[in-house]
């Protein structure tokens, strides 16, 4: 059996809210895997994720984000064999943006509003249903989705649409500790599904239509102490008042008006948007971060936001250990189409 799942499904309702579809050739995912009876994910199932066809750890496959899965199962010569084996109805009935991952024969799947299920890989039973407690929220933006959770040393780690992450037991779905990443009064709300590495939680941030900062932060996955905090627009946000994208495409800016504005009104680096909300990819040879930070805010506006709104609309590396940046790509300045930032890069 192998799992199929559309990820990013727009308003899919929750009737049925996970499908898995079998051939009759017996049970994948079984609690017995490569690795054994074993409720803890290592770092090095995570590294080695990508050759592991009894598993999928991360929601985009490996820390490369290629969503390569090993398994040869199905193939084109059986496809059109496939048959349901179950389903599972989840209790919110709202917008459905999430990726499952298998641990040594459990699911855990999210829903929107930050529920959490863990449910038997070949049956589909459920062992346990995690329901965030939300605090007031006043402004998230497109959706009350939920990307996934992360697995890492008997920890799932979730990001809710009130700014916090939440470590959970994976074996009971119990909060083991919660930590504030963000305001949300302020429009900070997190859909994301985290990252671990090497006992570092890295999370990003929604809200860059409500005039956030944008940044990714790196928490300790025992403590949720934050260790690291990079800001994805930084204080000069100016750059070098770009006239073409990435492409060589004439994006008919006003320079001078743009520089009259930045004499008036300051650089806006401190509202300026910037979120990341995609899968960041890691580089493990070299220590590195790669996320995209998406649209400047206000999103159509430009007028009152000149200059090339560095980090927006770009693809940018930052050190693992330290958070310092390391290297950035802008492929659209002054961005004034909303075209955001809307796929996790793939190394």
């Amino acid at each position: 059996m192998r799992l199929i799942y559309m990820n990013n499904i727009k308003k899919l309702t929750s009737v049925l809210g996970a499908v898995v579809l079998t051939l009759g050739m017996g049970q994948a995912f079984a609690a017995e895997t490569l690795y054994g009876n074993m409720s803890s994910v290592t770092q090095d199932m995570l590294d080695n994720a990508a050759g592991d066809a009894n598993n999928f750890l991360h929601t985009n496959g490996n820390y490369d984000q290629t969503r390569f899965y090993p398994a040869s199962q199905i193939n084109r010569g059986n496809v059109d064999g496939l048959k349901r084996a179950w389903s599972f109805k989840m209790e919110v009935v709202d917008s459905l943006e999430t990726s499952p991952i298998i641990v040594n024969g459990t699911m855990y799947v999210t829903s929107s509003f930050n529920h959490v299920y863990a449910l038997d890989a070949a049956t589909g039973k459920q062992k346990w249903h995690y329901k965030h407690a939300m605090g007031p929220i006043t402004t998230y933006c497109c959706g009350p989705n939920n990307r996934g959770v992360f697995p890492y040393e008997g920890m799932l780690y979730l990001g809710t649409l009130d700014a916090k992450l939440v470590a959970l037991n994976a074996s009971s779905g119990k909060k083991v500790w919660e930590t504030q990443i963000a305001d949300p009064e302020l429009g900070y709300s997190e859909t994301m599904a985290p990252t671990v590495v090497d006992g570092k939680v890295l999370i990003g941030t929604n809200g860059g239509e409500y005039g956030i900062r944008g940044f990714v932060k790196a928490y300790d996955a025992k403590t949720g102490k934050l260790l690291w905090h990079f800001h994805s627009i930084p204080e000069n946000s100016v750059g070098v008042w770009a006239e073409r994208d990435a492409t060589g495409l004439h994006m008919h800016r006003d320079i001078a008006a743009e520089k009259a504005a930045l004499k008036k009104l300051g650089d806006p680096y401190k509202t300026l948007g910037g979120g990341v909300w995609q899968n960041m990819a890691i580089d493990r040879d070299n220590g590195r971060v790669y996320f995209v930070a998406g649209n400047p805010s206000p999103d159509l506006y430009g007028a009152i936001r000149p200059g090339d709104n560095l980090y927006t609309n770009s693809l940018v590396s930052v050190d693992l250990d330290t958070g310092e940046k390391r290297c950035h790509f802008q492929y659209i300045a002054h961005d004034v189409w909303d075209l955001d930032a809307v796929s996790p890069p793939i190394l």
